[in-house]
């Protein structure tokens, strides 16, 4: 094993560390201090990631680098940097059980940039209509979730209501909520169309 190699692997787990600090800290709702963490973790591993990019020869070491530092630049916000590690990833010749994770890791990037695309600042005073399949009923946590185009919909319903919604389960919906902090609070839920 080359000096360079064993540099490498010292800054590998180095990173590791500062994403499972992270990690713990997102757990516990640290959430800056996640994000600070987890950026340390990125630029390390980013620099590991780039000295293997081109060694197409070294599988599953190299998918698996790639796809450390696009989750790392996923937890950042960076996604199309995350894109870009997992389109170098999927050029090479990484093993099927890596190359499936690696697309299932696109897909829900992707989705996670076009919600954010269209993800607009809710006013509080105004009442907001989504229309999509009625695909949960939380009783426990009195909530239910509608399946829209732009990703699910999670709306808080007053505890008497649980029992009066669940005859929608399944179906296209027109539902009518208000923010009110960080909650959506149901006003009406009809059939759509």
């Amino acid at each position: 094993m080359t000096t360079t190699a064993r540099q490498l692997r010292s800054v590998h787990r180095q990173s590791a560390i500062f994403a499972q600090e992270a990690w713990l800290a997102k757990d516990n709702g640290q959430q800056d201090r996640s994000l600070e963490l987890y950026r340390k973790a990125y630029a390390l591993e980013k620099e590991v990631a780039s000295a293997y990019v081109d060694l197409k020869d070294m599988e599953p070491t190299r998918s698996i680098i790639l796809k450390s530092a696009a989750v790392l630049a996923k937890e950042c916000g960076l996604f199309r940097e995350a894109e870009q590690w997992l389109s170098h990833a999927l050029a090479g010749n990484p093993p099927d059980e890596v190359a499936k994770e690696l697309r299932t890791l696109f897909k829900s990037i992707s989705k996670k940039q076009v919600k954010k695309a269209t993800k607009a600042k809710p006013n509080s005073n105004v009442l907001t209509v989504v229309e999509g399949v009625f695909s949960m009923v939380d009783t426990v946590k009195h909530r239910i979730g509608v399946d829209a185009p732009e990703g699910r919909v999670k709306i808080e319903v007053p505890f008497d209501v649980n029992e009066i919604v669940k005859k929608y389960f399944d179906n296209q919906v027109k539902v009518t909520y208000q923010i009110q902090g960080r909650r959506k609070w149901l006003k009406q839920i009809q059939k759509a169309g």
